[in-house]
């Protein structure tokens, strides 16, 4: 007897879902929403207060720095020229910080709408601000820290004034933050799903791509991936994670390679040599220890702004290493103190690293000393309790020992901290500091033709050029000296017009070119005091 054998087709029909599928997925966001119901409302109010913080007052304090005109000419040029820089680039930083910069000023119309360029950056980092808190409070949160003191922890990075300073500034190490915080809370997945390892590789990846010293996080991130994955799946979770950092990062030196600039050779930049630069060839800081060094004037400047959370930043990491579940932040926090220690170059912007990672584990220790006390923990699953209860064999006095230390550290900060930090935080927000620089503007589109020779800081190298004035003349002091591709006709003798900041004036020094045309030009105009003190010299 022969059996029919029958083949089962299968159904190629497109596959809607029902009715039912779309609400179990509302459903599950409702119940989501309840949930976390307490939290969404805290973070709602803790970032009502970070946009009012930081959105007053931003585009008129801290005054216009050349590096935020950089990044902000780059962006320009990305968006207008469709090129990576206004002048070569030379492979100084990767360029994925002022890519994000550029996609903003292209979504919104920032370059035309905003009063300056850098204005117009400074607007994408308050955007980029209330991300970094909210996935700083989320960070605390995955940390098993309480709602309060997560909350804790998003206060102390916005309301600091050192943090206001330099979080309002248009700077790649605040683009790099918010992908940082991202990697370490994809990283603490509480389902430890392998998608989210591997979207940890990818958001780590672009902060490196946007600031590369955030790979010296690369170690401490490496560690929050082990303590947090099942030994079973371990090896898939880093595999993913490496895939996807490796893949995305190769992308940089890929680029450099298709342009032939890979490797040094005659008559053109290269990745390697930015690399050996910014390693080897930089100028150093000098030691924090010698006395007139740049390092110590960096550090000192940052102390004059927040020696609270800047001390706390230095003294926290021991006592964060006590808590298991704050050690592999506190490798981060300890990697980056030390390294201002070794003596090489350190950048100004170097503290806004610092400055995440302190808030964080200063909420964790009062955390942890609140806890210690007895009072209700969630269980962390990598140190179960012990049978019996750890509580029931506490003397009820020592139950208060952690809470009451938390209350007179948080007591005394309040009243030591928080008035200087009101003082600095007004004056941030109702100073003018960029008074002088607009006003040197104003008066150059006045009386200066357009069509001259002018040596300028770069912060407000996009509005002059946006103002009619050439680009091709309009130079950015430093490329007359460093840049062989600019080359006037009678060298700095065709130079009208400078524009003198506190840059320039530091800078003279080593520039040969811009020491000449400043010795042979004579003051015409002079704006602002001190270092905001922007002159106006016309070259006889």
């Amino acid at each position: 007897m022969i059996r029919e054998r029958v083949v089962h087709k299968p159904d190629l029909r497109l596959v809607v879902p029902d009715e039912r599928e779309r609400v179990s997925l509302a459903a599950r966001l409702r119940d989501w929403t309840v949930e976390h119901r307490w939290s969404l409302l805290m973070l709602l109010g803790l970032l009502i207060v970070a946009a009012v913080l930081h959105g007053r007052g931003m585009t008129r304090a801290p005054a216009f720095d050349d590096d935020e005109g950089t990044y902000m000419a780059q962006a320009w040029a990305v968006q207008t020229r469709h090129a990576l820089a206004h002048y070569t680039y030379w492979y100084d930083h990767p360029p994925l910080g002022w890519l994000v910069l550029a996609v903003w000023t292209w979504m919104t119309g920032a370059f035309w709408r905003a009063s300056s360029a850098v204005a117009a950056g400074r607007e994408a980092l308050l955007v980029v601000h209330l991300a970094s808190c909210g996935l700083l409070y989320a960070l605390a949160r995955r940390l098993d820290l309480r709602r309060g003191f997560a909350a804790l922890a998003v206060l102390l990075f916005t309301l600091s004034p050192l943090a206001l300073f330099y979080q309002r500034m248009v700077y790649l190490d605040n683009l790099a933050t918010p992908f940082l915080l991202g990697a370490f809370v994809l990283a603490l997945s509480p389902r430890q799903r392998l998608s989210a390892y591997a979207a940890s590789g990818a958001c780590f990846a672009a902060a490196v791509l946007i600031k590369e010293t955030s790979v010296l996080l690369l170690p401490a991130l490496c560690w929050q991936v082990a303590v947090t994955t099942d030994i079973r799946t371990r090896r898939y979770c880093y595999a993913l994670f490496v895939i996807m950092f490796v893949l995305i990062e190769s992308l940089y030196p890929l680029y450099a390679l298709l342009k032939n600039e890979l490797l040094p050779g005659t008559g053109h930049v290269s990745l390697v040599g930015g690399i050996l630069f910014q390693l080897v060839e930089r100028k150093g800081s000098g030691s924090l220890f010698t006395s007139g060094s740049i390092a110590r004037g960096v550090v000192h400047g940052w102390w004059a702004l927040d020696p609270w959370l800047l001390g706390a930043a230095v003294l926290l990491p021991p006592l964060a290493f006590a808590q298991r579940r704050l050690r592999p932040l506190a490798l981060i926090l300890a990697l980056q103190v030390l390294m201002p220690l070794r003596g090489g170059y350190l950048p100004v912007p170097y503290v806004i690293g610092l400055l995440p990672f302190t808030a964080v584990l200063a909420a964790g220790v009062g955390d942890w000393l609140w806890g210690s006390g007895g009072s209700r923990r969630p269980t962390d699953a990598a140190e179960p309790p012990r049978p019996g209860g750890a509580h029931s064999r506490t003397p009820r006095r020592k139950r208060w020992l952690g809470p009451t230390t938390a209350v007179v550290a948080v007591m005394l900060f309040v009243g030591s901290a928080v008035p200087g930090w009101w003082e600095k935080d007004r004056a941030l927000m109702t100073d003018d500091q960029g008074a002088p620089l607009r006003q040197a503007q104003a008066w150059m589109e006045a009386h200066a033709a357009h069509d001259a020779w002018l040596l300028v800081d770069d912060s407000m190298w996009v509005d002059l050029v946006r103002a009619g004035f050439s680009p091709e003349r309009t130079v950015w002091f430093y490329k007359l000296d460093l840049d062989p591709g600019i080359r006037p006709p009678l060298g700095w003798r065709s130079i009208r017009y400078l524009v003198v900041t506190q840059v320039m004036r530091n800078g003279l020094e080593e520039l040969s070119s811009v020491r000449a045309a400043h010795n042979h030009s004579t003051l015409v105009a002079s704006f602002g005091e001190g270092t905001q003190r922007v002159e106006i010299r016309m070259v006889r």
